[in-house]
């Protein structure tokens, strides 16, 4: 947690705090549900497997969400949300 204190005690701009925070915290997310579906693996639990996976694919989708969001945010560019 103290390099999450740093990242928002530092002197970045806010929208770079709230990237890296962001950054940071999904990172730690993302490397224990890696362990978690290693050991759900091993133990054979598919159903927990399953969820797990569910959770993992959905921070990293948030994670790109959060990406586009930013550029457009700091770049001005423009995007656009295709309905299906």
């Amino acid at each position: 947690m103290d390099e999450y204190n740093q990242i928002m005690a530092s002197d970045r701009p806010p929208i770079e705090k709230l990237r890296a925070g962001f950054e940071w915290i999904t990172d730690l997310y993302l490397a224990d549900a890696e362990r978690e579906i290693e050991l759900l693996r091993a133990m054979q639990d598919r159903e927990a497997l399953v969820k797990e996976q569910i959770k993992l694919s959905l921070v990293k989708h948030l994670r790109g969400v959060f990406e586009q969001c930013y550029r457009g945010a700091t770049a001005g560019s423009e995007v656009t949300h295709e309905p299906r």
